[in-house]
């Protein structure tokens, strides 16, 4: 299981676009449609409010021919301090499956405990039993049921949380 992370930035836009196309079945399922170039822009550019820029980190998944074949959103200190939120985990359907979800949690779990940091929030879709799965499995826990926000649409989400 050979990949990388790497910081992505707006040179990046075109392979982040490439990417929400080819896993356009989330978005689908999160909105009931897909707008592949405005999800790349909301994965540079979008923040929890009260949030600076430099406190969010957008890391592109690369295999070994330097594809990019997933992305995690993570911010720090949100919703409070020493807490990390994992805005988004996503990976392209060919390369689900595979466990490089579960070790790219594990790599970033490590890099957020080195920083100080003592838990990992997230939300997931209401609609999204495969998700739920996943980050059970990844020792997070239900917390409460949330109206969330992606994509500007305000649907229910399960907040999640992980003690670090």
């Amino acid at each position: 299981m050979d990949y990388k992370l790497k910081i992505l930035t707006n040179q990046d836009l075109p392979a982040i676009t490439t990417l929400c196309q080819e896993a356009s079945d989330y978005m689908t399922l999160a909105t009931g449609q897909s707008n592949p170039a405005k999800e790349a822009q909301d994965l540079l550019t979008s923040l929890p409010p009260q949030k600076k820029v430099e406190d969010k980190t957008l890391y592109g998944i690369f295999n070994n021919q330097n594809s990019l074949i997933g992305v995690l959103d993570l911010v720090k200190d949100h919703p409070t301090p020493k807490a990390w939120m994992i805005g988004l985990l996503l990976l392209t359907p060919k390369m689900r499956d595979q466990e490089i979800g579960k070790h790219v949690h594990d790599q970033i779990m490590a890099q957020i405990k080195a920083a100080g940091g003592t838990e990992i929030r997230l939300g997931i879709l209401k609609n999204n039993p495969r998700a739920q799965e996943f980050w059970q499995r990844q020792g997070y826990t239900f917390q409460e049921e949330k109206i969330g926000t992606v994509a500007g649409v305000l649907m229910p989400v399960y907040a999640f949380k992980r003690k670090l």
